[in-house]
């Protein structure tokens, strides 16, 4: 045998209650050993049998100590006691584990075992040590028998060693002899294990909904829990001759999974393998690989990885048109995730034009009381709202409504979202009252429909916080952000992208409250999420880094507003454009800085980048591109230069008193520049 590959595992146990376990574990090497002697591997077992409790010394544990560090595995075996050594040698093994993982290395692993016994027998020691494994995440298994713990870590090391168990019966049924009953038919029968092995990963995937839907658990133990089994059943699958297109099914839900726990990274690692398995099953030209590109452009988009989504969101319409045809649902669903780039791109018109295909086809296809229909209304309104146009968005939203309620009734989570997109224009207008009514028959509907404890309910609590917050109702506008935390952090965990809006919007309130440590509290909590969730290149990572410098402005120290301003400009011209609304505003912001520093002329440079591209992406008659004029006739004010500041604040007023109102505040503080700015105008004629 030419340079075998050796495994060594340290055997740790009782030496004296577990004696004869211990002699056949050590057997076990050999026959694993033989039954794979054509793949040159050597298992060894390695015992301390020369070293006795009783008269150990700290000498002779460093030397067992030692042993065990140049281990691959270990295996912890235990029946009635947690001995004080074998809990030491436990703690090497995990951290010798955790060091290996730290450094990048191939880590150790540790297999533990307990031989059931009746609860009489058992040591408070034993139980202790469970409860010590469970606290720190380390799996454990308690097995009826010594024959059940061979066959356990026998399977253990073929998982270490990477090997499909159907594949070496003929060696198998000749090593059989040597081993127990129970191992013995095991591996006489090791061609046939595939099928437990199959039947084990169908029935762990069929646990994964009652799993999440136990909420006597914290969400991140059974996002941890779900994690588990979609890790094991992708392991075992991918080293047996599971079916491919079940196996495919799995990778499409695990991936689907990380997804919608915001770990978007992880998933893009799993739809990747997806999709080479989706290829070689269908080919290129499938309506299950289109599928499969659709869903990776998802992850992207939720990475803010917009040009690698509409890179996959492409190829999956390419498929559908030439597969399907230009007048299938699955082409205007594709239409509408083009679309939906563009929206958050803040090309309107591009967006436009592919929901408008969408609604083409759905009207056409499905007809026009489909609830697809009522989609492409919707997404066709949320353009016109992003746009200012506030008339034709409720126009649209209100078609979309239309739908909901007459197929699929008024209490559906659906027609619960159309309520929603209506009471958010109602706030933009700064209609308080009936965005109020918009958003209560929504909340009403997802605590119907729902519950209490759901995603669309801590939404919908969102939207209520934000109205309250927008009328300085700061109480009520912190009970209703802090009742969506707990729903978010409930339900989709303490680390999840809608856990850090919420942090973000109970930041925001204390900033509004002057409560500024509180606010650079909350800002830093909801950070740190999208750092690490989302990366440190995603536009909402710079959201929170815009809302961190409004927190430093208004504390005066201008120096740290400008370096988290020019944070969120950076990633907003690298991901988004230079050309996009929240560049826009990273520039306004930046101009309120110098402004406040008294550098008027860098204000007005910042003032008109922001000008112009809301002039040129939002229109000229935008609520937003009035807020530029307002901001760009205040500092001509400051400068003393009355004429031009007049000119910008009537601008401004005049758009807002068409888009918004004449009872806007944002309205009648227009007014009062103008007011200020004509005394000022009359004040120097005087002289």
């Amino acid at each position: 045998m030419n340079n075998p590959q050796l495994v060594k595992v340290f055997l740790a146990s009782s030496i004296t209650e577990l004696k004869d376990e211990r002699h056949n574990l050590s057997a076990l090497g050999e026959d694993i050993s033989n039954i794979f002697s054509h793949d040159e591997i050597v298992v060894r077992i390695v015992k301390c049998e020369n070293f006795h409790a009783g008269n150990l010394g700290s000498h002779d544990q460093e030397i067992i100590d030692q042993k065990l560090r140049d281990c691959d595995i270990s295996l912890f075996v235990f029946k009635t006691k947690a001995g004080e050594w074998t809990r030491h040698e436990f703690a090497v093994a995990r951290a010798l584990q955790r060091k290996q993982k730290q450094e990048k290395k191939q880590a150790h692993r540790i297999f533990v075992y307990f031989l059931r016994v009746p609860d009489e027998q058992k040591d408070p020691s034993l139980s202790a040590f469970q409860q010590q494994l469970d606290s720190d995440g380390v799996f454990w298994k308690e097995c009826d028998s010594p024959s059940e713990v061979k066959y356990q870590f026998s399977m253990g090391i073929l998982t270490h060693l990477g090997i499909t168990v159907g594949g070496h019966a003929r060696e198998a049924e000749a090593a059989s002899k040597s081993a127990d009953e129970l191992f013995e038919q095991y591996e006489e029968k090791m061609a046939k294990l595939q099928q437990p092995i199959h039947q084990a990963i169908d029935e762990q995937l069929a646990q994964i909904p009652t799993i999440l839907a136990d909420d006597s658990q914290l969400i991140s133990a059974r996002i941890v829990e779900v994690m588990g089994i979609y890790q094991k059943a992708d392991r075992w699958a991918s080293k047996t001759d599971y079916d491919k297109k079940k196996y495919s099914d799995l990778l499409f839900k695990y991936a689907d999974f990380l997804d919608d726990y915001g770990m978007y990274y992880d998933a893009e690692a799993v739809y990747l393998r997806q999709i080479s398995l989706a290829e070689d099953l269908y080919g290129k030209e499938h309506e299950n690989t289109a599928a499969s590109y659709n869903n990776f452009g998802v992850v992207y988009d939720n990475q803010g990885n917009y040009p690698k989504a509409l890179e996959y969101y492409g190829k999956a319409l390419a498929i559908r048109e030439k597969v399907l045809g230009e007048d299938h649902p699955d082409t205007a669903q594709s239409y509408n995730n083009i679309g939906f780039v563009y929206f958050e791109q803040g090309d309107y018109p591009q967006a436009l034009e592919y929901f408008g295909k969408a609604l083409a086809i759905n009207e056409k296809v499905l007809g026009k009381d489909h609830p697809s229909t009522a989609t492409s209304y919707n997404n066709i309104g949320g353009v016109y709202d992003e746009q200012g146009n506030y008339p034709q968005a409720l126009e649209y939203y209100g078609k979309a409504l239309a739908i909901k309620e007459k197929v699929l009734g008024k209490d559906h989570p659906s027609t619960a979202t159309s309520y929603n997109n209506i009471g958010e224009v109602y706030r933009k207008q700064g209609d308080y009252p009936q965005a109020l009514e918009y958003f209560g028959e929504a909340i009403d509907i997802d605590k119907k429909v729902l519950g209490e404890d759901h995603p669309s309910t801590a939404i919908s609590y969102n939207n209520i916080g934000e109205v309250y917050r927008k009328q300085c109702d700061y109480p009520q506008a912190l009970e209703y952000f802090e009742k969506a935390l707990a729903i978010n952090e409930k339900v989709l965990g303490e680390d999840h992208p809608s856990t850090a809006i919420s942090y973000n919007n109970i930041g925001v309130v204390y900033d509004n409250q002057g409560n500024y440590p509180k606010a650079l509290e909350y800002h830093g909590k909801a950070l740190v999420i999208r750092e690490e969730v989302l990366g440190e290149d995603h536009p909402d990572t710079a959201t929170s880094y815009n809302n961190i410098g409004a927190v430093y402005k208004k504390q005066g120290d201008y120096q740290k507003a400008l370096e988290y301003y020019g944070k969120a400009m950076a990633i907003h011209e690298k991901v988004l454009g230079k050309d996009h609304p929240s560049t826009a505003t990273s520039y306004n912001n930046i101009g309120a800085v110098y402004k406040k520093q008294g550098d008027y002329q860098k204000a007005l440079e910042y003032y008109g980048k922001a000008l112009a591209i809301r002039e040129e992406v939002l229109g000229i008659d935008h609520p937003n591109t009035a807020t530029s004029y307002a901001h760009i006739g205040s500092t001509y004010y400051q400068q003393e230069k009355y004429p031009e500041a007049l000119e910008y604040l009537e601008k401004a007023l005049e758009i807002r008193k068409a888009k918004l109102g004449g009872e806007h505040p944002n309205t009648k503080n227009t007014q009062r520049w103008i007011d200020l700015t004509q005394a000022a105008i009359g004040e120097k004629s005087s002289f």
